[in-house]
């Protein structure tokens, strides 16, 4: 298998998108159930949501700025999905400040003492 960048963290948006998969079926359950009024939107949110995740999944394997701008903007939104949410999105920030692959602009306090 080939190794590239940041494989840890396109897992864990790749896993965000499958529970998202698994809310979006239950959201489909309560809509054929329950007929809510307004609940289009919120379908389509989730389907944004999912798709947005395997994105951010794919790019931060190149590395590049732009996809660890991303993937901190969607770890930023995902801090308010409590409690497995917050939990997943404290690991991913920590990957996407500190373990990231390619010429981290953010170091911690140890690795500046060394520079």
């Amino acid at each position: 298998m080939l190794e590239t960048n940041n494989q840890i963290l396109s897992t864990l948006h790749r896993i965000v998108a499958f529970i998202l998969i698994s809310d979006l079926v239950y959201a489909i359950y309560n809509l054929i159930m329950h007929m809510p009024k307004y609940f289009i939107g919120g379908l389509l949110g989730r389907i944004a949501l999912i798709v947005v995740h395997f994105l951010c999944a794919k790019s931060v394997r190149t590395g590049s700025t732009s996809s660890r701008i991303g993937s901190i903007l969607m770890t930023v939104f995902m801090l308010n999905m409590f409690p497995l949410g917050t939990v997943m999105a404290v690991v991913m920030l920590f990957f996407s400040l500190f373990k990231w692959e390619k010429d981290s602009t953010f170091k911690l306090p140890t690795e500046l003492q060394k520079s």
